[in-house]
């Protein structure tokens, strides 16, 4: 090759690195866009929703009823406190509400359940971790501020997963003091359909036809008992399914069954 020929090689080169230094952040930066667009927050959450989205779809076959006229601030592109609350059936029900709640939804959760083997998704998810009989309050005063700043809040009102499966437990204090102190509406939610396994991250890889039902949108801001607000949530979540009350909390059974080495949770 001649002198110029390598010379023109050379500029050739020289302007393929830098097309590509220019497009490749570029095209980085818009994809992360387009990521923290899906539900509202970080591209990080946004790639687990992508995924979260093709697998519910895909292995549970998750069915939305009632979701086409929710009112703000439930709606996607939304902004505005809100509170989802929902029965508790499996492991995988914190995934099929937020597939079907096109915000991001920031959970608060039972830390027992929080297994450290998935720290980097409860970081990612900026999971609220409850300690049931602590006096700590920090979580609550954390929950509330998210909601004032305009997010929302998800609560599995139960506490935990209620087994067996087909029954309404107790729906814990929390979830009446939470909208009390946000004055946040309350959407509720009906899960069914999901797999009945003997731990909660069982149902993972189990197939399923879950289905998400919109029972209703609830102002609790002037029911100043908790236990009150939290029994209307529960009479109405019995009334809408249909299935049966059972009295015991699902804290309480957690408790026998831990201290009698029996827990699977």
């Amino acid at each position: 090759m001649t002198n110029t020929s390598w010379i023109l090689l050379g500029i050739a080169g020289i302007a393929w690195i830098v097309f590509w230094m220019a497009v490749i952040p570029a095209a980085t930066r818009e994809i992360q866009r387009r990521l923290a667009l899906r539900l509202g927050d970080s591209p990080a959450a946004g790639f687990l929703d992508l995924v979260n989205v093709a697998y519910v779809r895909w292995w549970h076959r998750l069915r939305l009823v009632g979701f086409e006229d929710l009112p703000a601030p439930f709606r996607e592109g939304d902004r505005g406190p809100g509170i989802v609350v929902a029965n508790h059936t499996a492991g995988i029900d914190p995934l099929m509400v937020q597939a079907a709640i096109r915000r991001f939804i920031r959970w608060m959760m039972w830390a027992e359940m929080m297994t450290p083997v998935l720290d980097p998704v409860w970081k990612t998810g900026r999971i609220l971790p409850v300690r049931y009989g602590s006096e700590d309050s920090s979580i609550v005063r954390t929950a509330v501020r998210h909601l004032k700043d305009g997010g929302l809040i998800g609560i599995f009102a139960e506490g935990g997963i209620a087994r067996p499966p087909g029954e309404i437990r107790p729906f814990q204090a929390g979830v009446g003091l939470v909208a009390r102190l946000s004055k946040a509406p309350v959407l509720l939610l009906h899960i069914h359909g999901t797999p009945y396994t003997p731990t909660a991250f069982g149902s993972i890889s189990r197939r399923s036809h879950t289905v998400v039902e919109v029972v209703g949108i609830f102002d609790l801001t002037g029911v100043k008992d908790p236990h009150e607000a939290a029994d209307r949530l529960h009479d109405a979540l019995v009334a809408h399914s249909g299935w049966p009350t059972n009295d015991q909390s699902v804290i309480d059974r957690f408790e026998i069954e831990k201290a009698q080495g029996q827990s699977q949770w």
